[in-house]
């Protein structure tokens, strides 16, 4: 299964206060997928979110696999979210977040096995931008589509992120869960293939909400993504937003050799 990632960029929440989030291999809003980056193989993203009213800081991130091993992968990245002075962040916090996610992929063990993943997400160079949320989930492939559940814990941040709407009860942990359809497959030149998604995580925090939309593979290394995000706590987002649109590119860079040009036929 390729790639779908998400990102979901710094935002602002009530009472000033400030989150953002760093990004592994994820779905489209959560990293609800077993999918690691596979070993050497770098991964450039921009992510976009925005409305009429408000957006996030923009994201661009580099994630790359770091283990050799057929049965047991990592991966590792960095994202920068920019701009971030006097922007979403009261104070000039940086722009970076680091991430990691490790795990057993689908297949290892025998077709009946599960992808089986966990990391962190959300770790900053600073104070102001160290959310450490941790995450483990577990996936399958059917005949109907690709499903993954799991859930989360915010083990860093300030309370005010993790609140809800009235500020009072922390919702550091929650429930995520996605899916992916089939492929729908055009091997046309400039458009590979095309599926549909859908994710949630739940906590009533700044991190909730249930987004969808389409992957768009113009090869099997370049897509686009693109779909609605709605949240479950609207005062927790910039704008009091009740949705944004998401836009994400997402590029695979392969530094293999390339192949050889077919050879002249002999001339006689």
């Amino acid at each position: 299964m390729k790639k779908i990632v998400r990102v979901l960029a710094a935002c602002a929440i009530a009472l000033s206060a400030q989150s953002a989030w760093a990004t592994p291999s994820t779905l489209f809003w959560t990293p609800a997928t077993t999918y690691i980056q596979p070993f050497l193989l770098p991964h450039i993203t921009y992510d976009s979110y925005f409305n009429d009213k408000a957006m996030y800081p923009m994201n661009v991130g580099l994630t790359m696999g770091i283990l050799p091993f057929e049965k047991f992968q990592a991966e590792v990245g960095v994202d920068a979210f920019l701009p971030y002075y006097n922007f979403y962040f009261a104070s000039p916090a940086g722009p970076l977040q680091l991430n990691a996610k490790l795990g057993i992929p689908e297949g290892a063990f025998g077709e009946w096995f599960p992808g089986i993943t966990a990391g962190i997400y959300g770790v900053g160079l600073t104070a102001g931008t160290s959310f450490d949320v941790l995450h483990a989930e577990i996936g399958k492939t059917f005949f109907f589509g690709a499903v993954t559940v799991g859930g989360y814990y915010g083990a860093g941040g300030s309370d005010a992120i993790w609140s809800d709407v009235d500020g009072v009860v922390l919702n550091r942990a929650g429930f995520m869960a996605s899916y992916i359809s089939p492929d729908i497959v055009f091997d046309l030149k400039g458009l590979t293939k095309i599926n549909f998604f859908a994710d949630v995580q739940t906590g009533n925090n700044a991190y909730s909400a249930v987004a969808g939309g389409i992957g768009i593979y113009f090869t099997p290394s370049i897509d686009i993504l693109t779909g609605p995000v709605f949240f479950l706590n609207k005062y927790s987002q910039p704008g009091i937003s009740n949705m944004m649109w998401s836009v994400q590119l997402d590029i695979d860079i392969d530094f293999g050799a390339a192949p050889k040009p077919p050879a002249e036929p002999a001339k006689s």
